[in-house]
């Protein structure tokens, strides 16, 4: 298999940056990460959307530094298989895609 397909190891990492996601964005990507708890999803919107550190992040709602860090890899790879689904999506609408 070539690499190109290889979307969800490690290397092919986009990071999301603290404070500079929508409220909506977020939600959406809620709905379809694999995430389950209520406390680990509010610290993630407390680093995602508003801008909390992770340790402010995790203190206010009780998460554990390490469980936040791995909820916080599975939602960026959420966020990175959506990424690459756009093209297909855009082109079956034909429209272009430059990213």
């Amino acid at each position: 298999m070539s690499d190109r397909f290889l979307y969800l190891t490690k290397g092919h990492r986009q990071a999301l940056l603290p404070g500079r996601m929508t409220d909506h964005h977020f939600w959406l990507l809620v709905e379809i990460a694999p995430l389950h708890s209520e406390k680990v999803i509010n610290a993630l919107r407390d680093f995602l959307v508003l801008g909390y550190t992770r340790k402010e992040a995790c203190e206010r709602h009780e998460v554990s530094q390490g469980y936040f860090s791995g909820a916080l890899g599975r939602f960026q790879r959420t966020h990175q298989t959506v990424n690459r689904l756009v093209p297909f999506y855009i082109s079956e609408a034909g429209i272009s895609y430059t990213g």
